[in-house]
């Protein structure tokens, strides 16, 4: 999971999609406006973009700890990121499936999605 947040931080935007399947689909939970079930490399591509569009500069991770298994993946991390020159600091946590060494069914789970979703608002 490491190596997927390196590669969105350092801007490897290609790299980092082709760490997920053609099909992967990513839940993001909550009421902002990144919400939804997003389908496809395209699709994630799509939130992903529109999340940075968003962002006055790329998000950082701070990783606190990965687990993993041929199956599954897992990450907690600390996430910074600032719009319109307010910050958000939270703690996340990310669930992979794993197939065939591609994620292909991530789910993102912000400590505090109200505050998750009010930086977004």
């Amino acid at each position: 999971m490491r190596t997927v947040d390196q590669k969105l931080m350092s801007g490897d935007f290609g790299g980092f999609l082709g760490m997920h399947t053609e099909d992967v689909v990513m839940h993001v939970p909550g009421n902002s406006p990144l919400a939804g079930d997003h389908v496809g490399r395209n699709g994630l591509a799509a939130v992903f973009q529109r999340e940075l569009s968003m962002l006055d500069s790329p998000p950082e991770f701070v990783p606190l700890d990965d687990l993993g298994s041929d199956d599954h993946a897992s990450s907690v991390t600390i996430q910074r990121m600032r719009r319109n020159g307010e910050s958000y600091e939270g703690l996340q946590v990310i669930l992979a499936r794993v197939r065939d060494g591609q994620l292909a069914e991530v789910w993102f789970r912000p400590e505090d999605q109200e505050a998750f979703d009010r930086f977004f608002d």
